[in-house]
């Protein structure tokens, strides 16, 4: 049985995202233990506190409220949070499931 992955070390401010188990939407960690829908509304953890905040979110994980939790690294833009990488930009952007699928003609 091998053991589970070990988290580096923050080195940048973070912010902790997840799946919300009721509907699946993406939530970032907030004020407290309250989950939110924008990444503006997300509590920035500074690399010192970042293991609070990854407590935080697994504790969340464990009574069900969220599933798939980590840690995202931030830059501050005009005072809000802005995620480094690509993917949880986009992941901040809101769900692209929402989006009308586009009409299909089939050939006759």
């Amino acid at each position: 049985m091998s053991n589970p992955a070990k988290a580096k070390p923050a080195t940048a401010p973070q912010v902790f995202t997840a799946n919300r188990l009721r509907d699946g939407r993406v939530v970032w960690l907030g004020e407290g233990t309250a989950w939110v829908e924008t990444v503006a509304e997300a509590r920035v953890f500074q690399p010192a506190e970042a293991a609070s905040g990854q407590a935080l979110a697994q504790a969340a994980e464990r009574v069900q409220q969220v599933v798939g939790a980590y840690g995202v690294e931030v830059t501050l833009q005009a005072g809000q949070p802005v995620p480094v990488k690509f993917r949880e930009r986009l992941r901040a952007q809101g769900p692209s499931v929402d989006a009308e699928p586009p009409a299909y003609r089939l050939a006759s």
